[in-house]
């Protein structure tokens, strides 16, 4: 018997949505611009911001899966067991954050042990609310289009934050130095941020009980998050997401050493918001034809002989562009991807192992962000101090500029390669493995039986 699924009402999708968006400033503005806000506001030496990026990252390794266990192990409470901890986490969240960015101006005799402390609480505070949004969708629904739409919200709210504040910023701070412009985007952000994550939180709805009711142990939960298709997912995806990474914090150097030009940026930024669109418009519809696997290597791979070609002519701005429309077609098919392939490998869990496990694997999620905002601002960082970068010199030497291209172009390129090459060959959940295990879960539901 086929279990009658519950759909999802407009204003329920709305919500999500804000919820979505607003989690998106705070690290879409720490990838961009936080480097060069260190080096050149703060006057951080890039060598040693870049070292602070990958100590946080080695501590997110041992803290995110940690954050998972303690979110799973809640107690249900009248909202559940997620949206409580996200309005919490986002308020917690964006007090760490103004201190991430301006304790450092306040006390310059101690900027360097300021900015570690800050930014090493960000990656606990961020998972306080990150890890409880990329839960709740498994939860919100089991029916497959309605996580498909869902996910494409999610991935839209994600797109809408990052263009929106990638596209402001420049022009609100005019020149990367501009601490009157930081102080004015700082605040705008955390204020998106509280309104809609909490508002966001207060209109979802988590309506899919659990199948099973056995809890894991730390020790398990390794064994969870080395499950091929969860593992695989993430390799993956934290691969291109470092390449990504990568681009976005080395831009602010490109335009401002390179096209000589900061608010261009702004420019490159709505144009990916063109490619965006068609992205998200056949992602779902090739999806439903080819399957998710297939889908995810072609977005993978589409941006790659694009950005290789601005290798042609690093100045000429209409092959930029164009690379631009390609990469934003990549992101408006992946990003959705992302989070619908999180769902279906918690289901993927809970019939394997017999265990619930939604908070584990988002933390997946949230150590990717993280890991990927980090590594791609630690190199960068370690390439321009070892090519000898100077903030008050207007024209960068020849070696400084290979490097930040290397950053905006070959290193994006290559990772991009690899991330779909692991999947292609790894991932084991094809659309029919899809399609079985959701039946399944559903035959368990609609019994009232729970596994064992």
């Amino acid at each position: 018997m086929q279990q009658k699924t519950e759909k999802i009402p407009i204003k329920e999708k709305i919500a999500y949505l804000l919820a979505n968006t607003g989690n998106i400033p705070l690290m879409s503005l720490t990838s961009s611009f936080l480097l060069i806000f260190y080096t050149n506001v703060v006057g951080l030496n890039p060598a040693a911001v870049a070292t602070l990026f990958l100590i946080s990252r080695i501590m997110d390794g041992i803290n995110d899966p940690i954050m998972g266990f303690i979110i799973d192990h809640l107690p249900r409470s009248k909202m559940g067991r997620f949206r409580p901890v996200l309005i919490i986490g986002s308020i917690i969240c964006c007090i760490n954050y103004v201190l991430l960015w301006f304790a450092p101006v306040w006390a310059p005799a101690g900027k360097l042990t300021i900015a570690y402390i800050s930014y090493l609480l960000l990656g606990i505070t961020f998972d306080l609310m990150d890890i409880p949004l990329n839960s709740i969708l498994p939860v919100m629904t089991d029916d497959t289009k309605e996580r498909n739409t869902l996910s494409t919200l999610k991935g839209l709210g994600y797109i809408i934050g990052t263009l929106l504040i990638t596209f402001l910023a420049p022009i609100i701070l005019s020149d990367a130095s501009n601490l009157a412009g930081y102080y004015m985007l700082i605040s705008g952000s955390v204020a998106v941020v509280l309104i809609f994550s909490i508002i966001g939180a207060l209109g979802v709805k988590e309506r899919i009980p659990p199948v099973s009711e056995k809890q894991y142990t730390i020790m398990e939960e390794l064994k969870i998050l080395i499950e091929k298709p969860v593992f695989i997912t993430f390799l993956s995806m934290m691969l291109y997401s470092i390449g990504q990474n990568i681009t976005t914090a080395s831009y602010s150097y490109f335009f401002t050493y390179i096209f000589g030009d900061l608010k261009i940026f702004s420019l490159v930024t709505l144009v990916t918001g063109v490619g965006i669109i068609p992205g998200i418009l056949i992602a779902g519809p090739v999806i439903n034809k080819i399957g998710k696997k297939s889908m995810y290597i072609f977005g993978t791979l589409i941006p790659v002989p694009f950005l290789l070609a601005r290798y042609l002519n690093v100045h000429n701005l209409p092959l930029l562009l164009i690379a631009a429309v390609i990469s934003g077609m990549s992101t408006g098919i992946l990003i959705p991807m992302r989070y619908g392939m999180q769902a279906d490998n918690t289901d993927y869990v809970i019939l394997k192992r017999k265990q619930n496990a939604e908070a584990a694997i988002a933390s997946l999620s949230s150590f990717i962000t993280k890991c990927a905002q980090g590594i791609g601002g630690a190199v960068p960082g370690y390439l321009l101090a070892l090519t000898g970068f100077n903030k008050d010199a207007t024209v960068q030497s020849a070696g400084v500029n290979n490097a930040i291209l290397a950053c905006s172009i070959a290193i994006p390129a290559a990772v991009s390669t690899l991330a779909a090459i692991i999947f292609a060959v790894y991932y084991p959940i094809t659309r029919e493995k899809l399609a079985e295990q959701t039946e399944k879960l559903r035959a368990l539901r609609a019994s009232g039986e729970t596994v064992e």
